[in-house]
């Protein structure tokens, strides 16, 4: 691959991964609009599907037995099957789900949840169920953008991006480092940091000893499309980068400007 093949597919990676990085941000946005738009402890259901739901009780409750589950249409059932620790913080909490039968009218139903030891006005839980006539109506329900034009979760789509968006940067950062080996066999490297200096700017370049580079040397700054911008003097080497003083030119380099020593370089007295 030449330089400018590396360079082309570069740019090309970069813009495919900032369409990543906005589409991996959109889908958590729109994820965290949805979730605090939904009113709590609220199920959307199809007649004959069911949905697993939790809630916290008290440590003292061990026994499923225990809990007491009100229905406002027997069509719509919550059946709890068993308690286990929170995931999180700990404490006490049971697990169950909330099923429409096949024949369930599509309409609005409540369930709550008791405990035997607790006053009769205070749930432990209180659920909604919606239920819907067709896979259509379901759809339009969403509050998610991307769930209601694609049938898919936003929290799904920002987690297939993740990997995406590491490819897409592990490949940009590889062709980095052939850039980098294919303009020092140029003689050439990328400013990769510029710093105020008595007397100037430093700049910061990947070319060292190992290059031929030497203190005192003088070099060329240029833009991408090799226009000269100024001169420097090296006065810092090491093994693979090196420092080169510049003047006010240098304040505000162009993105991609371009160390170059120069065939024929001396040092300056």
């Amino acid at each position: 691959m030449t330089l400018e093949q590396a360079a082309r597919t570069r740019k090309n990676l970069g813009r495919i991964g900032a369409l990543i990085f906005i589409l991996f941000f959109g889908s958590v946005l729109d994820s965290c609009v949805a979730r605090f738009r939904e009113p709590l402890f609220t199920v959307h259901l199809l007649p004959g599907t069911s949905e697993l739901v939790e809630g916290q009780v008290d440590h003292d409750l061990k026994e499923l037995s225990q809990l007491r589950v009100e229905r406002s249409h027997d069509a719509v059932q919550l059946t709890i099957d068993r308690f286990q620790p929170g995931y999180w913080l700990g404490g006490n909490m049971w697990i169950g789900a909330i099923s429409a039968a096949t024949a369930a009218p599509h309409g609005t139903y409540e369930l709550l949840v008791f405990a035997l030891d607790k006053p009769r006005k205070a749930p432990v839980a209180a659920f909604r169920a919606i239920v819907y006539p067709d896979e259509a109506a379901l759809r339009a329900s969403y509050l998610s953008l991307i769930r209601r034009a694609f049938d898919v979760a936003p929290g799904r789509v920002a987690l297939a991006l993740v990997p995406a968006l590491a490819l897409v940067l592990g490949l940009m950062y590889l062709l980095g480092r052939r850039m980098e080996r294919l303009l020092a066999e140029l003689g050439r490297a990328e400013v990769f940091m510029v710093k105020a200096a008595p007397g100037g700017y430093d700049l910061y370049f990947g070319l060292g000893r190992r290059h031929g580079v030497e203190e005192g040397m003088m070099v060329q700054v240029v833009a991408e499309n090799d226009r000269l911008i100024c001169d420097a003097v090296v006065r810092q080497v090491y093994e693979d980068n090196a420092v080169a003083l510049a003047d006010d030119r240098a304040e505000k380099l162009p993105h991609g400007a371009v160390v170059v020593r120069t065939a024929g370089a001396e040092k300056t007295e």
